[in-house]
């Protein structure tokens, strides 16, 4: 944690410009993992580095309806301040910050991390914030983006809000190892929340990652599964073949690996099969 503090008067004029840029948020796209933190752990997440070290930097948010962008726009001066969301809200918001807040350097970027990370975003960022679906296989997805749009100089940082089941938390770890981020920082209970996550807590903990030259991205290509908690935690997970075929995952077959072996019962196709998410591949 920095030593960087505001003043009340400074405080206030904070609060009351984050009050006025929410209201066009509304409510968290439960489809989509969204459970909003409250205001003071947004300001919060931004003050963790000085605003002088976000200076002329690139810094790019995964994910951003906990407007800690905003915060940090108008409390620094980056070089590039991207925000990368399928939200269909995101749009406006930052079009907001830009001309009504005078954030000159937000921009946004319509991208769904399940699709392979554009090469424009490539090793281009001093610092990415993200916040994963509360589950090991969107913590895979975020982080594997994030490693991939990180610069590999040994100074960029990740800065990760998640949390898993209990049992799941050595995974998370495992995948830290696999990637070889260091953890710097693993600060339990960083982040409050409105109202009650998924895991039922009302809490998360955040890490902040270093990526290191060697470090290197799981997920290099897209992601063709389930990664949205509840997606993970149903009983049968429909898969699309190719011709269009749905077969379900845990019913008709009871593995993806049966369904690989066996192949699509209607073509008999066994190469690529699809989650077929309720959330359309953008």
């Amino acid at each position: 944690m920095n030593s960087f503090l505001l003043n009340d008067e400074e405080k206030k004029q904070i609060l009351s410009k984050y009050t006025e840029f929410s209201s066009l948020r509304g409510e968290p796209n439960k489809e989509l993992d969204q459970y909003f933190v409250t205001q003071d752990t947004s300001l919060k997440r931004a003050l963790l580095f000085e605003p002088e070290e976000y200076e002329s930097k690139w810094v790019i948010f995964l994910g951003d309806m906990d407007l800690v962008g905003f915060h940090l726009g108008l409390l620094a001066k980056p070089k590039d301040l991207a925000v990368l969301d399928i939200d269909k809200r995101m749009p406006e918001m930052v079009f907001s910050m830009k001309f009504n807040y005078k954030i000159r350097s937000a921009r946004y970027i319509n991208h769904d991390l399940r699709i392979r990370m554009l090469a424009v975003l490539k090793n281009q960022y001093d610092f990415i914030f993200t916040e994963s679906p509360m589950t090991i296989e969107g913590n895979e997805v975020f982080l594997s983006r994030a490693v991939q749009c990180a610069k590999k100089d040994g100074n960029s940082r990740i800065i990760l809000s998640t949390d898993v089941k209990d049992e799941k938390r050595d995974e998370l770890y495992s995948l830290f190892d696999q990637m070889n981020l260091e953890v710097e920082q693993h600060i339990k209970d960083f982040n409050s929340y409105s109202f009650e996550t998924a895991l039922g807590k009302k809490n998360s903990d955040l890490f902040i990652l270093r990526v290191l030259e060697n470090s290197k991205e799981n997920i290099v290509n897209h992601y063709l599964g389930p990664m949205f908690f509840r997606e993970i935690e149903q009983e049968t997970k429909p898969y699309r073949c190719k011709c269009g075929n749905i077969i379900e995952v845990g019913k008709d077959v009871s593995s993806l690996d049966e369904l690989y072996e066996k192949g699509c019962p209607e073509c008999g196709h066994k190469e690529v099969f699809v989650y077929n998410s309720s959330i359309k591949l953008e």
